[in-house]
């Protein structure tokens, strides 16, 4: 399964510190749902940071919630361009004017608080834009939020390389600072800010940190550009009847006619793709669509990953670094790629026993139902003999089991086991004017019925749309004077829509993926951070799913389940008990070739940003392909043109995905101790891990709300491995 991902536009990826993920909270029950049981105050096993944080977080609960306005999508071509430009002169004259305080005259409000907040209105306003580009149904809308992302990433390159801001900040902190009694997060404010200023170059003499401003800007419009192909693209392939054999009957009829009534369209966006790929049994065909997905705008997007490895070695070179990977990898958890290469390898090894395992079983199977002894195992089967597996040793069929969850009945039951955890009511808007008719919804607090929050749910693909599933943050959650600005969220998907004979139908595995994209809305807009630039997902980027990945094992728990599923043709019975139990046991069942392949992509990333300049980007997914996965490459396929983690902000950071599931895995020890849908450890939860943001380093938070410094044995013992 493809891996999903809190969304970063390229200007938040440049942005650093600036590039925050919005959220709020509201906690008027807090204390008492809390009560001794939250580590923030349970003595001396937590860091004494926390005591300051908890008591932060309080003032922030206390404040006021505003809503602020929503996306405005009904904008021409022109009118986004004009408002993006807009905003980047209002933001340049809040810069022109920090510079201008005379030195004896700068203070904390009028320098480093002054320059968050402009970054923050600036952010604020380019957000609801670029977000359009992922989004609008029109074309031309599309193109002109693209532009104003290239523009505003152009820009935010431009503010962090301004020397006289920097000047500003730097001299406050050297000569001003000591005359204000500054607070904790107003210290961090300040040291993450400089620190930021200077990993964008403003240590280095003048002319290198122009040149590094030039390829920041150049990767700017590189990375719009690839993620633009890929949400372009129409690659598909055309399929007989006898080729759709083994696919569900709902799954065919939507399927539209080849324009010359031969053959039915398969695309390759993902309701298309995964189900295809699961249940086609011809072998054939599935290479044929296999080849479409892998080599998808490749002529396009290969030139422009290669030339952004190529300037990004350079720019890392330039700040003093041994490669890209060290300098994206040193402000995180994990703190240096030799860090990440140890980890994965560490990991790698021990998994071949059970990759090779699964390799056995799938081969097995395939020269069975093929009648072929000598029949091999290829990249284009994984898919369907796990799919085959499942249904014959734990009687699993994904498109039976899709019965039991109608997205209205997942819905429902996903936001009542928030509710209950964090102690919110959420509650659709109605007559919101929105695009393409995507629902808004409100959070409120449950004690008082304050605002808390507003988020969208994009669920179904459509022409032109973002095509993963991701979390976006659209306003930035952070106080102004005696209130908290709300934020606001996104959600897109591309699940199943409905069709004239059933519903959108949920496959177990799309609930698992909602239910983990929902945990990044909740991190989003349950913050409690003072500050925009530390609010929400702005955690450390090797972190911030691990909150969501968290919350996916929700979905295995009968009780979750009662909530969520509901056979769409009679609502009362729900997901049977004995299927709940054989999910639950097969969850693992492909863990070899699953997490063998996690790391293959993760080594990809690291490998790729640790060589040097010149990269042949598809002669190291061809090598790295062979020796972790063990299968043969297909040489026709492109993958790295396609891999848009590693244009879209994950780059040197894929690992994150691994490195983070090793912290889910212990904080849900947790609430396997305490009951899944415990309220205390929820409020403990949200006020530990959602609420802080970035004001406290990501192990900290952990040390927080475990009691205990963090373990891997959970991750290891879900593996099998000691």
């Amino acid at each position: 399964m493809t891996k999903t991902k809190t969304k970063k536009h390229a200007l938040r990826r440049l942005a650093l510190s600036l590039g925050a993920s919005l959220l709020l909270c509201t906690a008027a029950a807090c204390d008492k749902a809390c009560g001794t049981t939250d580590p923030a105050v349970s003595g001396d096993k937590t860091d004494k940071t926390a005591i300051g944080q908890k008591a932060a977080a309080d003032t922030m609960n206390r404040l006021p919630r505003v809503a602020v306005p929503l996306i405005e999508h009904r904008l021409s071509p022109e009118q986004v361009r004009a408002k993006g430009a807009e905003a980047e002169k209002t933001c340049r004259a809040a810069m022109d004017a920090i510079a201008a305080v005379a030195p004896e005259s700068r203070t904390f409000d009028n320098t480093v608080e002054a320059f968050e907040q402009a970054v923050s209105d600036y952010m604020d306003a380019v957000n609801r834009l670029t977000i359009l580009k992922d989004v609008h149904p029109e074309k031309d809308v599309r193109l002109a939020a693209a532009d104003v992302e290239e523009t505003s990433g152009k820009f935010v390159v431009e503010l962090m390389a301004r020397r006289d801001v920097y000047a500003a900040l730097d001299g406050y902190a050297k000569d001003g600072a000591a005359k204000e009694k500054l607070d904790a997060e107003q210290v961090r404010l300040m040291t993450l800010t400089l620190r930021d200023f200077r990993r964008n170059g403003l240590s280095l003499p003048e002319e290198q940190q122009k040149k590094l401003v030039a390829i920041q800007k150049k990767l700017v419009e590189l990375q719009s550009q690839f993620g633009l192909n890929l949400n372009s693209n129409t690659s598909h392939i055309v399929v007989t009847e006898a080729e759709l054999k083994g696919l569900p009957e709902a799954y065919v009829k939507r399927l539209k006619d080849a324009p010359d009534g031969k053959g039915k369209i398969v695309t390759c966006k993902y309701p298309d793709y995964f189900p295809f790929m699961e249940n086609a049994v011809d072998g054939a065909a599935r290479r044929r669509l296999y080849v479409a997905f892998q080599t998808r705008e490749a002529e396009k997007n290969t030139p422009l990953m290669k030339e952004a490895i190529r300037l990004r070695d350079e720019a890392a070179k330039l700040l003093g670094y041994k490669s890209h990977a060290d300098f994206v990898t040193e402000d995180r958890m994990a703190k240096s790629s030799d860090n990440v290469k140890a980890f994965l390898n560490d990991l790698k090894d021990r998994l071949v026993p059970r990759r090779d395992a699964d390799y056995a079983k799938l081969t097995a199977l395939k020269r069975e139902m093929t009648g072929d002894e000598k029949a091999v195992l290829e990249p284009w089967d994984t898919s369907f003999y796990f799919n085959q597996l499942k249904k014959r040793d734990w009687a699993l069929d994904t498109e039976a089991i899709r019965a039991y969850f109608p997205m209205e009945t997942v819905l429902k039951g996903l936001f009542s086991v928030y509710e209950q955890l964090f102690s919110i009511r959420i509650s659709r808007v109605k007559g919101a004017d929105t695009w393409a008719e995507v629902p808004l919804f409100e959070i409120t607090d449950a004690a008082d019925g304050s605002h808390v929050a507003h988020f969208y749910l994009d669920l179904y693909p459509r022409e032109g749309k973002y095509g993963h599933a991701a979390a976006a943050g659209v306003t930035v959650a952070r106080r102004m004077g005696d209130k908290y600005l709300a934020p606001i969220a996104l959600m897109m998907t591309n699940f199943n829509p409905s069709t004239p004979e059933a519903p959108s139908l949920l496959s177990h595995s799309e609930v698992e993926t909602l239910f983990h994209e929902f945990g990044h809305i909740m991190h989003q807009t349950l913050t409690a951070a003072r500050y925009g630039s530390l609010s929400g997902t702005a955690v450390a980027r090797d972190f911030v799913e691990a909150p969501s990945q968290m919350l996916e094992n929700w979905v295995f728990e009968k009780e979750v389940l009662d909530r969520m599923s509901g056979h769409w043709q009679d609502p009362s019975k729900k997901l049977p008990a004995e299927t709940v139990e054989k999910l639950k046991a097969a969850r693992t069942f492909n863990a070899g070739y699953h997490y063998t392949r996690q790391i293959f992509l993760a080594l990809f990333d690291q490998t790729i940003h640790t060589m040097g300049p010149d990269v042949d980007v598809d002669a190291v997914d061809r090598d790295l392909y062979a020796k972790v996965l063990g299968l043969k490459p297909v040489e026709e396929a492109r993958f790295p043109a396609t891999f848009n983690h590693l244009m879209g902000g994950y780059d040197s950071g894929y690992y994150g995905y691994l490195w983070s599931e090793v912290f889910a895995d212990d904080m849900f020890t947790r609430f396997k101790a305490n009951g899944i849908l415990d309220a205390a450890t929820g409020m403990s939860y949200r006020r530990n891990i959602l609420e802080p943001g970035k004001m406290l380093d990501a192990d900290v938070l952990l040390k927080n709300f475990l009691g205990r410094e963090p373990s891997k044995d959970a991750f290891l013992g879900k593996l099998g491995i000691q």
